[in-house]
């Protein structure tokens, strides 16, 4: 069950690494990882208290499908926000707002499109946490400090590497797109999983069915914005 909580906190690692990284502005990605590093900061007397052993152990069935229900309804809105950003910016509404209100409501849509990655990271960021405190020899102090130094070390580090390595706004859209589809995909696994023997054969194929429909429809349309949205590019370069 370990190994399934962190690739989920992988995934909410990766957006809001990409969140970060679609700021331009060096300032502001500082100014993000440090008020991060200081939320975590903040919080970590609570992250002191809980025993990873025992939060693991302690999750049932409910536990696993509210986290399923939470990556289901993030990847479907995350999808959506990503498709939204690349076509506007297939279309060619890439100069910012234009005098007219019906262009500034779509740049607005384009900045926050640009910016939503979800809630994942947040939990996912406090159960890594948990790990640091869990694994660590360091006293809570040291250990608090060592993980916000991390946090924005490796916040502005990654961050940049991503910029670096996808140069191309378009580029960054895409692998948000995967991960957010990845998210819905891990959603469908973790329902299985909480219903593995605790019900009969019969209840979990009709439970799990609304998922597997959502992750089949997520996967759909994934792939023909995608496809529509390099048929515009071929076009453009044409």
């Amino acid at each position: 069950m370990e190994a399934v909580l962190d690739i989920v906190a992988g995934t909410g690692v990766i957006l809001f690494l990409l969140a970060v990284a679609f700021i331009e502005r060096t300032g502001g990605r500082l100014l993000t990882v440090a008020t991060v590093a200081a939320i975590a900061y903040a919080v970590h007397p609570i992250a002191v208290r809980q025993s990873l052993p025992a939060f693991i152990g302690a999750l049932d069935g409910v536990d696993l499908q509210t986290l399923a229900a939470v990556l289901t309804l993030d990847g479907v809105l995350g999808c959506a926000g990503a498709t939204l950003l690349l076509g506007a910016r297939a279309a060619g509404y890439l100069h910012g707002p234009s005098g007219t209100r019906h262009g500034l409501v779509l740049h607005r849509l384009r900045r926050l499109a640009a910016h939503h990655v979800g809630v994942i990271p947040v939990p996912a960021l406090f159960y890594l946490e948990m790990k640091a405190f869990d694994a660590s020899q360091w006293s809570f102090s040291t250990t608090a400090l060592a993980l916000c130094l991390a946090i924005v070390v490796a916040g502005l580090a990654g961050s940049e590497a991503i910029r670096r390595l996808l140069p191309d706004r378009d580029l960054r859209a895409e692998l948000r797109l995967l991960v957010h589809a990845a998210q819905v995909m891990l959603a469908a696994g973790l329902t299985a999983f909480a219903l593995q023997g605790a019900v009969d054969r019969t209840a979990a194929a009709l439970e799990g069915g609304p998922h597997a429909v959502v992750a089949g429809t997520a996967a759909l349309g994934i792939g023909i914005g995608y496809w529509s949205h390099r048929r515009r590019l071929r076009r453009v370069a044409e």
